[in-house]
């Protein structure tokens, strides 16, 4: 995958024009590979991840209690944007540390290995509590973010990959999803069952890699920075940015792969279990990239199915998501377009076939 780098500089539109800083291309630039386009990447995300930690230059104490149902009141002396739930579920037992896929500090969702930012209460929950819901939503998140690594890495060099994003899935749907373009070289191409187990097999190796998942906040003209290769992530950050008026954006790391993302999301990649990408869609072509959305489905370990259960769910998982009702309507015109298309260039190919025919006799 060879990506062109552009010089880029950063540009903070007028009064009139709205607030945002974008970045605009200067001058052509140097090639980079896929390895050094990661590795720019990673040193970025290294150097903002220090600079945070250097605003804290000596240790500052908070308390968190655990308000829990088992444990509950149990008060833990921690240190301020250092510790994390997870040194907090240390302190209690190797049951929540195994167990738990989220915080909830002062009710609000938390990664396992984000960082405290002050005294609060704790909450840790599991995949089997009565509402698992926001823990359904991190691993869907989660998931989706692997495919994403596996799709990114998966074509020869030679061949751009742009991930677009990962759109909000409730696990009813049956399946995550990761919209992608691929260069436009490949727009014949549809994946086969080989291709889509190639897929599998990339993301069970990231799987049992054991890898955490990081998370860190930023400054949007940080995340552009980091991004500043793909354009769909350049919409993507002034959207999310545009939310919150301090312009910050969430980014999450596991190896040496960066997303942007909400969150929160898993601890680790090595809760998922069964995992597989089943499928791969076409959506409606824009006017110059076609989109693809790619799809998977997975169960944690804690929540293994039998495999008869397993390929029922696989199955569904291979429908088409939509998100919306307005993206189903939209496709469904899309593909009648596509059907009008070829059924009207296959009745004039038959009617000049019918022409030859009727000369040579």
């Amino acid at each position: 995958m060879a990506v062109g780098v552009w010089g880029l500089r950063l540009w903070r539109a007028g009064p009139g024009g709205g607030a945002g800083w974008r970045f605009i291309a200067t001058s052509p630039a140097s090639q980079l590979s896929p390895t050094e386009l990661t590795e720019m990447q990673n040193d970025l995300f290294n150097k903002e991840k220090n600079r945070q930690l250097s605003l804290t230059p000596r240790t500052e104490k908070i308390e968190v209690k655990h308000v829990g149902k088992f444990d509950p009141g149990t008060v833990f002396v921690m240190n301020k944007n250092i510790s994390t739930p997870y040194s907090c579920a240390m302190h209690l037992s190797e049951w929540y540390c195994r167990k738990s896929i989220l915080a909830l500090v002062d009710g609000q969702p938390w990664d396992m290995y984000k960082p405290l930012t002050k005294s609060c209460e704790i909450k840790f929950l599991t995949f089997k509590d009565d509402d698992p819901g926001e823990v359904n939503k991190a691993y869907w998140r989660s998931c989706a973010m692997i495919m994403g690594c596996v799709i990114e890495r998966a074509f020869k060099d030679e061949y751009v990959v742009s991930l677009v994003r990962a759109p909000e899935v409730p696990v009813i749907t049956g399946a995550f999803c990761y919209d992608v373009v691929l260069d436009k070289r490949l727009d014949e191409w549809m994946p086969t069952k080989e291709n889509l187990c190639s897929f599998t097999k990339d993301a069970r190796t990231l799987i049992y890699k054991d890898l955490p998942f990081e998370t860190l906040e930023v400054e949007a003209k940080v995340a552009l920075e980091i991004f500043q290769h793909n354009k769909y992530k350049l919409d993507f950050i002034e959207e999310k940015a545009s939310q919150n008026p301090e312009r910050i954006v969430k980014l999450h790391r596991f190896g040496d792969f960066i997303d942007v993302s909400e969150g929160p999301l898993i601890p680790r990649t090595s809760i998922c279990f069964q995992y597989e990408v089943s499928a791969v869609h076409n959506l409606q072509a824009t006017q110059s990239s076609l989109v693809r959305r790619f799809q998977g489905l997975s169960l944690p370990v804690h929540l293994r199915a039998h495999f008869t259960i397993w390929n029922k769910l696989l199955e569904r998982s291979r429908k088409m998501v939509f998100l919306t009702t307005g993206e189903y309507i939209s496709m469904k015109k899309f593909s009648l377009k596509l059907s009008n298309h070829y059924y009207h260039n296959n009745k004039i190919i038959k009617k000049k076939e019918k022409r030859k025919k009727e000369k040579s006799n």
